[in-house]
């Protein structure tokens, strides 16, 4: 049985090394594709705008990842960039804070669920940019008006998903704490929460995705002062590889936001996950 045993563990051994190629392959073959086809849509991009008779109206990437990397060491650049940022970060953490907390109390109890569901509908249902003029009228054109527009684009998507996420929690696990005599507070806590991680999370990410797009319309329909500002003045003067470029900084900024979310999302997931196995 020793002899036996000797060349099956050995047989086991010389395998690992060839699954784990495999396994590394797989890993990588996705970012092959993106990054694939991200080159192609370049090199097309770069094709057409060469192909055009003027560059008034389109222009090759080379041009417009010029124009950005001009930008980018100019000091108005960084300073629109503040203009925009600041309003959006306060307006996307309010839009986290608080639609975190909705979502846990509409999913847990139903009487909530009713006196909030007409107020949540009428906002998922509605475009939230015809909101922009009365934002104008009750708060100005500061800062606090920019903060209400990022912060009503983005609740909403984190309070649905938060309370999808409460309401498929295993009723078992509520009803063990319950019989353990737990309060509320300590229920949230120790079940009802780390159980709805995976919705709060695609909620976060939904919602970072939406607080970007208000935003661009905050800054494109309320008041120019930041990036918008620039946008609005590089189309008057048909400056095109400098609207693009702004357009292009805007873009990668909201990939960038999405992708930290994402990688927050998995982390969180796969420590749950570990969790669950200890438990």
């Amino acid at each position: 049985m020793v002899a036996q045993s000797g060349p099956t563990l050995g047989s086991g051994e010389s395998q690992v090394p060839e699954a784990g190629p495999r396994a590394r392959a797989n890993r990588w073959t996705p970012w092959v594709f993106r990054i694939g086809s991200v080159g192609l849509v370049l090199v097309i991009w770069e094709l057409y705008g060469r192909a055009q008779e003027t560059t008034l109206f389109f222009v090759p990437v080379s041009s417009v990842l010029a124009a950005l990397w001009g930008q980018l060491q100019s000091a108005e650049f960084w300073d629109a960039f503040g203009q925009t940022f600041i309003p959006f970060i306060w307006g996307w953490l309010l839009s986290l804070a608080v639609g975190i907390v909705l979502g846990l109390l509409i999913g847990r109890f139903n009487t909530f669920d009713a006196l909030t569901k007409p107020y949540v509908t009428f906002l998922n249902a509605l475009p939230v940019s015809t909101l922009v003029p009365i934002a104008v009228i009750l708060f100005g054109i500061g800062y606090a008006s920019r903060i209400l527009v990022v912060f009503l684009f983005g609740v909403v998507e984190v309070t649905l998903n938060t309370a999808a996420g409460v309401r498929y929690v295993n009723k078992d696990l509520i009803e063990m704490g319950e019989s353990f005599n737990a309060s509320q507070p300590r229920l949230f806590r120790k079940v009802i929460f780390p159980a709805s991680l995976p919705g709060i999370m695609a909620g976060v990410r939904i919602g970072t995705g939406r607080a970007v797009v208000g935003m661009v319309v905050v800054e494109i329909l309320l008041v120019a002062v930041g990036m918008g500002r620039l946008i609005l003045r590089y189309r008057g003067r048909f400056q095109s590889a400098d609207l693009y470029a702004v357009v292009l900084a805007l873009i990668i900024f909201g990939i960038l936001l999405q992708v930290l979310a994402r990688q927050i999302e998995r982390r969180v997931s796969k420590w749950k996950h570990e969790m669950e196995q200890i438990a």
